[in-house]
C-alpha cells in the first residue's frame, strides 16, 4: 500500500509540476537564447576564417597553376614553330634532292649516249676510214674526247649522287628532330590539358567558397541582429525585472481574508504523506468564498487543472504572474483584464484538497516565490 502511495505521489508531482502553463519564458530563458546566437556566431565567424584561409591557399595554387600553364602554352608555341620551319626545311631538302634526281638523270642520258657514241667510233674499220676520207689520227682525237667527256660527265653524275645521298640523310634527320619535337609538342598539350583542367576545378571550389562565404556573411549578419535583438529584450526584461520587485512590494493585495494553513516550502504533502515543495500558500476560507484579483493583469489560464482543481492564472506585468487555485467557479475567461480588487473566482475544494482553502502563488518568470514577502 505504501508502495502504491509513493508511485501515485510521482505521478502527481509530475503532473502538477509540467502541466502548470507557462505564462512568461523570463530572463533566464532570454540570456539562454543569447548564449545560443553567441554559440552559432561563434561557430560561423570560424566557418568563415577557415573559408577565408582556404581561399588565400586556392589563390595561391591557381596563381601557380597559371605560371605553369603559361610556360607549358610557351613551349607549344615554340615548338610548333620549330615544326614548322623543320617541315619548311624538309620540303626545301625534298626539292633539293629532286633536282639532284634530275641532275642525275641527265647526266645518265649523256653518259650513256658518250658511250653509244665511244663504242661505234672504236668499231670503224680502216677501210671505212678510207672510203670516208677521214684521217685516223683525226678519228682517234675524236674518240679520245669521247672518252674524256664520258668520264668528266660520269664524275658530274657520280657527284651529284654523293649531294643526293647526303641530303638525303640530312632530311632523315631533319624527319628524326621533328618526330622528336612532335611527341614533345604532344606530351606538352596533354600536360596543358591536365593543368587547364585543375585550374577548372579550383575556380569552382574558389567560387563555391566565395558563394559559401557570401551566405554566411548573410547568417552572420542575422545573427547579429538577433544578438541585438536579445540584448534590447534582456535589458527590458532586466527593467521589468526592477518594476517586478516595486509591484511585489507595493503593489499586491490579499486576494482573500483568512488564516495561513499551509506556508510556501517543503512540506510533507497531506494527502499522499511524501515530501513535496509547496509554491505558495494555502489561506483557509468556506466554499464560496470571492477570490480578488491581488493586482492589475491579463487572465492567460481559467480551467482545470489536475491537482489544483479548478484554477485562474494572471499575468500581471513585469514579469510576475500569480494562481488561484482549488476554485468553485470563474468570472473571467482566458484573454480577460482584470482590474487588481476585482472578483475573478469563487473559492472551493476542487482537485487535491484536504477541505476548503484557496491556493495562492506568486511567481517571477517561471520562478515560485514566497508571496508572504510580497502581501501587505
Amino acid at each position: 500500500m505504501k508502495k502504491i502511495l509513493v508511485f501515485t505521489l510521482i505521478i502527481v508531482t509530475f503532473t502538477v509540476s509540467f502541466l502548470k502553463p507557462k505564462v512568461f519564458s523570463g530572463l533566464d530563458e532570454e540570456r539562454k537564447k543569447l548564449e545560443q546566437f553567441k554559440q552559432q556566431l561563434d561557430q560561423v565567424k570560424s566557418t568563415i576564417k577557415s573559408i577565408e584561409s582556404s581561399t588565400v591557399e586556392i589563390q595561391s595554387l591557381i596563381g601557380n597553376l597559371g605560371y605553369e600553364i603559361n610556360n607549358v602554352s610557351k613551349n607549344i608555341d615554340e615548338t610548333e614553330t620549330k615544326i614548322t620551319a623543320l617541315k619548311n626545311e624538309i620540303a626545301f631538302k625534298e626539292k633539293d634532292i629532286s633536282t639532284k634526281e634530275q641532275e642525275i638523270s641527265q647526266e645518265e642520258q649523256e653518259i650513256e649516249s658518250t658511250v653509244n657514241l665511244s663504242y661505234k667510233l672504236s668499231k670503224i674499220s680502216p677501210m671505212e676510214v678510207f672510203f670516208e676520207g677521214n684521217d685516223p689520227n683525226t678519228v682517234s682525237m675524236k674518240l679520245s674526247y669521247i672518252l674524256y667527256v664520258s668520264s668528266y660527265t660520269k664524275n658530274l653524275m657520280n657527284t651529284a649522287i654523293n649531294d643526293k645521298n647526303l641530303l638525303a640523310v640530312q632530311k632523315q634527320n631533319l624527319e628524326k628532330n621533328k618526330k622528336e619535337l612532335e611527341s614533345y609538342l604532344t606530351n606538352q598539350k596533354s600536360e596543358q590539358e591536365v593543368l587547364l583542367e585543375e585550374m577548372s576545378i579550383k575556380n569552382s571550389l574558389l567560387k563555391s567558397l566565395k558563394e559559401k562565404k557570401t551566405y554566411l556573411l548573410y547568417q552572420k549578419s542575422e545573427i547579429e541582429k538577433e544578438i541585438a535583438e536579445e540584448n534590447k529584450k534582456i535589458a527590458q526584461l532586466i527593467e521589468e525585472a526592477k518594476k517586478s520587485n516595486s509591484i511585489l512590494k507595493t503593489g499586491l493585495i490579499w486576494p482573500v481574508k483568512g488564516p495561513i494553513t499551509d506556508v510556501f516550502g517543503w512540506r510533507i504533502n497531506p494527502i499522499w504523506g511524501g515530501k513535496e515543495f509547496h509554491e505558495g500558500i494555502d489561506i483557509g476560507i468556506a466554499t464560496g468564498t470571492p477570490v480578488h484579483a491581488v493586482a492589475d493583469g491579463e487572465v492567460t489560464y481559467a480551467d482545470w487543472m489536475t491537482g489544483y482543481g479548478y484554477m485562474v492564472m494572471l499575468y500581471n506585468g513585469s514579469d510576475v504572474t500569480t494562481l488561484y487555485a482549488h476554485l468553485k467557479s470563474f468570472t473571467v475567461k482566458k484573454g480577460n483584464l482584470v482590474k487588481q480588487g476585482q472578483t475573478i473566482a469563487y473559492s472551493d475544494n476542487t482537485g487535491w484538497s484536504t477541505g476548503p482553502h484557496l491556493h495562492f502563488g506568486v511567481y517571477i518568470g517561471d520562478k515560485a516565490v514566497n508571496p508572504l514577502n510580497y502581501l501587505p
